[in-house]
Order: structure tokens, then C-alpha cells, then sequence
């Protein structure tokens, strides 16, 4: 058994992957998606789940960056979990591992607390650096979950120790969890590498600027294909009873085709297809290009997006369509939304013409099933 469940996180991510056997259930759950998520939605999902006796267990929770609308949720989860225990009720949820690449770890603990600092000094100019605070605030979010997640005792990163994060280097061998297959396809050490050097270069400019009154520059997560979030997206190939899904989270897709190609699963110059594909930051035309979308194909693309920041990019399901049309490959476009460019697909690029498929979450649902 091998299915995803793609859960309506609004404008984030949250996803369930079910294996095992329809007798004995597993799960591993992938983000939780923004603010009111868990409330509305991943709270019922999780509640209605075939569980061991009063207990559902998570083998796995993978928050795949620190971004508002991916780790929001998780940080409710844990909440409520922690609740839960304070007040003797039993918990109801079980988590085994938690895999989270912490900011302080990857970037470097000094550089939290100099932001910190800088942006408390900036006074009125803080206002021009709103992106930086957002940023901030997204660490913030992170090491909140790492506290959470020491204080229930879940083991954090222990399937990739010894190293503190998670990353294709650390995660060379698969993890196994039943028939479910994980293989870890980023971050890389190169993107994590880059992400170390972009915060520390700007940070050391932002100080100099306050130092001598000029007005402060343009924030680290100003493009946000490449800010600390995204750069450190954990990426995976998950695979079960031969059928695969690439869970992208906001990763870029030369950072995931580098990141396939060293864990073995992409021959240089050469192609891969997968079952679901989880377009990389809800669709963004920033994070996915048309030569991708050629190189590594599938049959079902999940769009977890709601239309805020223009997500998903009506070039990028312009490039999914196109590029499914030219090598004759039936495709399924499966979306928790529908959006202004998911309209403009259909009127410009008609379904039948081009072998495509809509399936729309329907509205007041909280999953999308899809069945592998």
C-alpha cells in the first residue's frame, strides 16, 4: 500500500505519506502547513487515521524548512501534544522522529542573535527590512519546535546521526520504514554551503550600513528562491512497492536535479520519472524550470497552493502541460485550489487537446487521496 495524502494547508504544505498494509497502516507526515491549519484540518485528518488501540503513530515528521506555512502546523501539533501529556489525557499521536535542520546548526548559532540585535538597532528603519523580520520570525518558529520536540522526548535527526542536520551527504543510505523507502535528494552540502555565506555576507553588510546611518539593504529573503528557508528545503524520493513521489518541498530545481543525480537516482543527462511530483514552492515559476519539467516527468503534479503570492505561476503549469503534450504522456494536474492561472490553463491550453487532467480538491474537504 503506498498513498499520499495532500492535505488543504491553504497557501502551504502538508502532506501524509500512508504505507504499510491496509491491516496495519504507517504514516509519516511532511509539514503542516500556516496558521489555522492544524485547527481545520491536519487535527481531523490525523484524528480519523486507523490508529493502534487509542494511539496513532507517526514513524516519521518531517518539518522540510522553517518557512510560516510549512512548520506553523507542526508547531500546533506539538502544542496540542504537549497539552495533552500536562493534563493527563492520554497523547493520541505518537511521533517517533522528527527530521528538522535547525537555523542555529546550519547557519551558526552567532548569527540569530546578531540579526536580533541588528534589527533592534535599526529602530525606524526596521520597517524597510520587513522581509528580514518575516525571516526572522520563521527562525524563530524553528527553534520553538526544536524546543517543543526536546520536551516530548522525540528523537530529532536520529536516522542521519551522526551529523546535527539533514542532507544528502548525511542521508547517503535509505531510510526504511516497512515497504516505504526514504532517499534523501537535498539539501546538498553546496546549498547549504551557499546559504552559510549569502546570510553572513549580508548580515556583515546590514552592521556596517546602521554603523554609518546608510539606509539598510535589500533583506536576505528578498528573493524568495533563495532565502534561508528554501536553500535548506529538505527534499526526498520516497518509494514504496515500486511506485515513487518527489517531495520537493521549496526547493529549486537545479539544487533537486543535482541532489537526484548524487544519490543515484538521475543519470547525468538522463531522465526520471516518478508517479506524484510535488511541485517545488507551491508552483513558483522561480523554483522550476521548462528544461526540468522535460527531464524529470510524471504522472500526477500536486499543487498545494491557494493564489497568494501568485502561486502556482501560470507559466509553470503552462511548462508541465506543454512539455506532458510533446512526448505524449497523459498527465494529472492535482490541486488543493483552484486559482486564477489554474483558470487560465484550462481557457488557454484546452484539457482534451493536451492530454491533461484537472482534479480539484472540493471545497469544504479537507484531502485529496491520491492512490499509488
Amino acid at each position: 500500500m503506498f498513498n499520499l495524502h495532500v492535505l488543504q494547508a491553504r497557501y502551504g504544505d502538508s502532506l501524509l505519506l500512508e504505507y504499510g498494509t491496509a491491516g496495519a497502516p504507517r504514516y509519516t507526515l511532511i509539514d503542516g502547513g500556516p496558521k489555522s491549519v492544524y485547527a481545520n484540518t491536519l487535527r481531523h485528518v490525523l484524528g480519523a487515521l486507523p490508529a493502534s488501540q487509542t494511539t496513532l503513530n507517526l514513524d516519521l515528521v518531517v518539518l522540510s524548512h522553517i518557512d510560516e506555512d510549512h512548520v506553523q502546523g507542526l508547531l500546533d501539533l506539538y502544542e496540542d501534544l504537549g497539552y495533552q501529556r500536562l493534563h493527563a489525557e492520554g497523547e493520541r499521536i505518537h511521533i517517533q522522529e522528527l527530521w528538522h535542520n535547525a537555523f542555529n546548526e546550519v547557519v551558526g548559532a552567532d548569527v540569530a542573535g546578531r540579526l536580533a540585535r541588528m534589527l533592534d538597532r535599526a529602530g525606524i528603519a526596521r520597517s524597510g527590512a520587513s522581509l528580514t523580520a518575516r525571516a526572522t520570525r520563521s527562525i524563530e518558529q524553528g527553534e520553538q519546535l526544536t524546543e517543543f520536540n526536546r520536551r516530548l522526548g522525540v528523537a530529532r535527526n536520529l536516522s542521519v546521526m551522526p551529523a546535527e542536520f539533514v542532507a544528502l551527504e548525511q542521508g547517503a543510505n535509505p531510510v526504511h520504514l516497512d515497504n516505504l523507502t526514504l532517499r534523501i535528494v537535498g539539501p546538498t552540502a553546496k546549498s547549504l554551503a551557499a546559504l552559510r555565506t549569502a546570510w553572513r555576507d549580508w548580515l556583515e553588510e546590514q552592521e556596517r550600513r546602521l554603523l554609518t546611518g546608510e539606509p539598510p539593504a535589500p533583506g536576505v529573503a528578498r528573493g524568495l528562491d533563495t532565502s534561508i528557508p528554501n536553500l535548506s528545503s529538505i527534499m526526498l524520493l520516497a518509494e514504496a512497492d515500486g511506485k515513487r513521489i518527489l517531495l520537493t518541498g521549496d526547493g529549486r530545481s537545479d539544487d533537486l536535479e543535482l541532489g537526484l543525480e548524487e544519490a543515484g537516482a538521475l543519470a547525468p543527462g538522463g531522465t526520471l520519472h516518478v508517479d506524484i511530483l510535488k511541485l517545488p514552492h507551491h508552483g513558483s515559476r522561480h523554483n522550476i524550470t521548462a528544461d526540468f519539467l522535460r527531464r524529470v516527468t510524471a504522472d500526477t503534479y500536486v499543487i498545494s497552493a491557494s493564489g497568494y503570492h501568485g502561486h502556482p505561476a501560470f507559466d509553470t503549469l503552462k511548462w508541465i502541460v506543454t512539455a506532458a503534450h510533446e512526448q505524449q504522456r497523459p498527465i494529472t494536474l492535482a490541486a488543493t485550489n483552484e486559482t486564477s492561472a489554474i483558470r487560465k490553463l484550462l481557457e488557454t491550453y484546452d484539457p482534451a487537446t493536451y492530454g491533461y487532467r484537472l482534479e480539484l480538491l472540493p471545497a469544504g474537504q479537507r484531502e485529496l487521496v491520491l492512490s499509488l
